[in-house]
Formats: structure tokens, C-alpha cells, sequence
């Protein structure tokens, strides 16, 4: 007999799942009915943001339960990064992680370390299917060849260099692609099933940590409809042009027209839709294998997308600026437990760095004093009103964001702070980090050139070199007002200077504290 009842915790990520594609978070014309269930079963925070972008260094605040926005960008996880999975190492707590997501596997990334049980499955890793034989009929044309669309592309000042690249990739995807009979062959299916063997096969005479890491809905955006030819997109049926399910990194200005933008939107629904089918067959395993009754599932995403002008991305196409705004930074976050309320909502500020707490605090697992989040179980049981004033968000020596209940300040970083920030980051994870903040656009065409330059680059140029991203911020800093213009329309920085320079001191006195935590 255990002398404790077996507790055991599941993480269920989905990347680049935006917090306003989903019906509990507001969305009236979306369908997601196991989100929505799972938020009627557990607890949804309003008001959860990831404090350091992108994909990496979320995944590092997550499984640390610290900051990193303060500290380090891209890269892999260092000698003194201590994850739930270490800690998990060495107890009675069995450990196992499903994914696809190609930078959580990336050489000497580490993100996979201490997991008892590992299963990856293919998901975005074109390099692997690029020497394939190509058989499919489809070509770059039958996607990219709207009428003007093209031709702008190439109009614009990187259009020559963002051609070739998406040549290059599209080529590489479509070798992967063209084995595809149905959806069951879309990542997101694959990383499910592997979870459910998980879930299938673990002993039961210990308690288990399982993290779930979902490359869908993450671009490209090319759901069940894009290659079911009898199929059109259930959120735009009426929709002629192309599907573009790929689009270029960049300002959509002058070179994607309003159609083309919200078709784009609506494939990334779909690919949200698909990705709530799943969850739902994943929650459903969890349920007939008698889990429910002992496990706590986190539900969340890493961060949103820009896809478009206004609300919609700023501007952007995807996040290929370092720019911290909320379509981008603001994520959906879920938690059920055995004990915890159900249809519960909470407007306290939560970040991604109270992942590990909550974790290992459901355990039974001491949290490290050093963690830097906290435990969200008395904030879901009611014990506390709130676990913070405030939320952080950025890019590591890019820009700095706070989020308070009446507003959102943006401060971009200017040199002598990209300086001090990548001189410091050099002695830690290497030389690349002292150009970091110099213009990249040479490297990033030198990669296009290079066969395997995207490949080998180390550290964050690994991530400023993906197609026609760079590291560009704007003039000067932001103020919004969040009960009228939440999603940061309007900049008022002029009408309250005093305000910004409050929220400035705020920030940065906070920043400068957790460098020594």
C-alpha cells in the first residue's frame, strides 16, 4: 500500500494558439467544444501571458518556473536550468514526453532531458523529406499564384530574397506532405495517439508527469481542407483564391489583399478546430482510463500569431518582428483538477513560468525556492484574490511590455541596452549573442544562399533567420489603455507621459529584481 493516493499531472501544449480562437474566451463564431468543455470542468485565466517569445524561451519558462525575459532568448537549456522533469528524476513520479514540435528537438536543445520515456513524430522537420523522390501534383503555383500576388511579393524590397526562400521551404514541406492520405496523417493527430499509448502504458502503481507538446496549430496552416480536394474551408466556403497555407514572414502592406488575409485566418481556425477534436479524443483516453480522477491537466498555448492588419497582427504576418503585442503574447491557460472548481474564470495576472510550481506543488514535489512563478492551486482553490499585480512580455534584448488591469506599456530597447543585454548574454551561451542585436538581414540572405545555413545556425539567429524575420522594433515606446483598446490600437503615450514613465520605473524595477533570484 502507498502511504500518499497517486497524483499524477498532464501538460497539454499547443503552439501558436492564439487565446481568441477559442468559444470560452469569447469567440462567437469558432468551434471549439472540448475546449469549452474542459473550461466548464476547470479553471480559465483571462489573463495569462507568456513573459519571454517565442517558442523556446516559453518552453524554458514553463518547465523552470522562472522569468527568462530578463536573462536569455533562443537557445537550449543551460547546466543550471532545473525543469519539472529533473526534478521529477530520483522520486517514485514516472515521467514521459510526446511532441513534434522540431525546436524542442533541435541538436543540443536539451528540452526532452530527464523524461523517463521520449516519443517524437514528425511535424515540421522539412530538411528529413527533402532528398524524397517528389511525387505529388501539387506545385508552388497551386498555392502562391492568386492573381498579383506574386508580383507584389517580388515589388517589395526583400521580395527577391522571401521568393526563393519560399520556394525552398514549400518545396522541402510538399516532400513530406504528399504522403498524406487524410487528417489522420496532420501532426496534431500523430502527437495525440502517441500520448494516449503513453497514458495506455503507464504503471499505475506510480504516479506519472506527462507533457503533451503539439506543434498544430503552428504554421504552415494547412488543415484537412487544404488537401481534400471535395473540401472546402468550413470557416470560408465561398473563398476562389489559393490557399496559401504558407505565407511569407512579413508587413503584409502592398502585398496580401483583405480576402487573402481573412482566408489565411480562417485555415488557421480550421487548424484550431482540428486541434479541439484532439484534445477532446486525448481528454476522452483520459477519462476511460480512470484518470480523471487523479490528474491534473494544464492546458495552454506558447503564444498567438500575427495574421494581418489592425486587431489582427499589427501589420505582420506572422511573427517575424519581435513586437509583444497581445494578439501574440496574451494565451489561453486552463487547469482541472479533482478538487479544484469547475467553470471557474480568474482575471488575476498568470505567466507561463507558474507552470512548474503548480506542477510539483500537485505532486507533492518541493518547488525550488529559486522558481520565479508561483503555484496557481490556492488561486484556483480561492485561498488568494491574486498572485500578481502585473504581467511581463517581450523578447529577450528586443522589447519589454507590462500588462496591468487599465493598461499596457511597450518599451523597445535602444543600443546601449541591446549592448549591456548581449555582452552579458555572451559569457552564458556564446559570441553569436553580441551581434544579436545588429541588423540580420545579410545573414538571413546568406542562409537562403547557403544550403544549410538555417540548419546550423546557433542561438537566437536561429530564430531571426527564419524567412524574413528580423530583429526590427519601432521608434519609440507604447502606452494603450486596455478597457478601451484592448487590443492596442490606439497609442496614448502623448496624453500620459506620467503614466508610461510609471509603468517604465514599474517594469524595469521589477526586471532588475529578478536578475538576482
Amino acid at each position: 500500500m502507498r502511504p500518499t493516493p497517486i497524483k499524477n499531472a498532464l501538460v497539454c501544449m499547443f503552439d501558436g494558439w492564439q487565446f481568441n480562437y477559442n468559444g470560452c474566451y469569447g469567440n462567437d463564431w469558432i468551434k471549439t467544444p472540448n475546449f469549452d468543455r474542459f473550461a466548464r470542468e476547470g479553471v480559465l485565466f483571462e489573463n495569462a501571458y507568456s513573459n519571454s517569445l517565442p517558442t523556446l524561451p516559453v518552453r524554458r519558462s514553463m518547465m523552470t518556473g522562472r522569468y527568462t525575459l530578463h536573462d536569455i532568448g533562443w537557445g537550449p537549456l543551460r547546466e543550471q536550468d532545473t525543469t519539472i522533469a529533473d526534478l521529477c528524476w530520483g522520486t517514485d513520479v514516472d515521467s514521459g514526453i510526446a511532441y513534434n514540435s522540431l525546436p524542442m528537438m533541435m541538436t543540443k536543445g536539451g528540452y526532452a532531458r530527464s523524461f523517463a520515456y521520449c516519443k517524437y513524430s514528425r511535424g515540421f522537420d522539412r530538411k528529413f523529406f527533402e532528398k524524397d523522390l517528389l511525387f505529388s501534383q501539387y506545385t508552388f503555383e497551386n498555392f502562391f499564384d492568386d492573381p498579383g500576388f506574386l508580383e507584389r511579393l517580388s515589388k517589395h524590397p526583400d521580395g527577391v530574397t522571401l521568393m526563393k526562400a519560399l520556394r525552398t521551404e514549400f518545396d522541402q514541406f510538399i516532400r513530406d506532405k504528399q504522403y498524406w492520405k487524410s487528417e489522420e496523417n496532420q501532426p496534431v493527430v500523430t502527437c495525440t495517439r502517441d500520448a494516449i499509448r503513453m497514458l495506455e502504458e503507464a504503471d499505475r502503481n506510480h504516479p506519472f508527469f506527462i507533457w503533451v507538446d503539439n506543434w498544430d496549430p503552428h504554421e504552415p496552416w494547412d488543415p484537412p481542407s487544404v488537401w481534400d480536394p471535395e473540401m472546402k474551408c468550413p470557416y470560408d466556403p465561398d473563398y476562389e483564391g489559393k490557399d496559401m497555407w504558407f505565407p511569407p514572414f512579413m508587413p503584409v502592406k502592398d502585398v496580401f489583399t483583405e480576402p487573402q488575409l481573412n482566408h489565411i485566418r480562417m485555415l488557421y481556425a480550421e487548424k484550431v478546430t482540428l486541434c479541439d477534436k484532439y484534445f477532446g479524443i486525448l481528454m476522452d483516453a483520459v477519462r476511460r482510463l480512470g484518470y480523471e480522477e487523479n490528474t491534473l491537466v494544464w492546458l495552454c498555448s506558447d503564444h498567438g500569431e500575427p495574421m494581418g492588419n489592425g486587431e489582427h497582427g499589427h501589420g505582420l504576418m506572422c511573427k517575424c518582428r519581435p513586437w509583444p503585442y497581445e494578439e501574440l503574447v496574451h494565451i489561453p491557460m486552463m487547469v482541472r483538477a479533482p478538487g479544484l472548481p469547475a467553470g471557474k474564470r480568474i482575471k488575476s495576472f498568470v505567466q507561463d513560468c507558474d507552470c512548474a510550481p503548480t506542477i510539483l506543488d500537485w505532486l507533492g514535489l518541493p518547488v525550488p525556492p529559486n522558481m520565479t512563478g508561483v503555484s496557481l492551486l490556492p488561486l484556483c482553490r480561492g485561498e488568494v484574490e491574486k498572485v500578481r499585480d502585473f504581467a511581463i512580455a517581450g523578447y529577450y534584448d528586443a522589447s519589454w511590455s507590462i500588462i496591468t488591469e487599465d493598461w499596457s506599456f511597450i518599451h523597445w530597447l535602444d543600443k546601449l541596452e541591446h549592448a549591456s543585454y548581449a555582452e552579458g548574454m555572451a559569457k552564458v551561451v556564446g559570441d553569436v549573442f553580441k551581434k544579436f542585436h545588429t541588423e540580420l538581414s545579410d545573414t538571413f540572405s546568406k542562409a537562403v544562399e547557403e544550403e544549410n545555413a538555417l540548419a546550423t545556425l546557433d542561438g537566437e539567429a536561429q530564430w531571426t533567420c527564419t524567412h524574413g524575420a528580423r530583429m526590427e522594433v519601432p521608434e519609440g515606446d507604447e502606452l494603450y489603455d486596455r478597457q478601451t483598446d484592448p487590443f492596442q490600437l490606439h497609442n496614448v503615450i502623448d496624453q500620459y507621459p506620467d503614466v508610461a514613465h510609471k509603468l517604465y520605473m514599474q517594469l524595469t524595477v521589477f526586471l532588475d529584481d529578478l536578475k538576482s533570484r
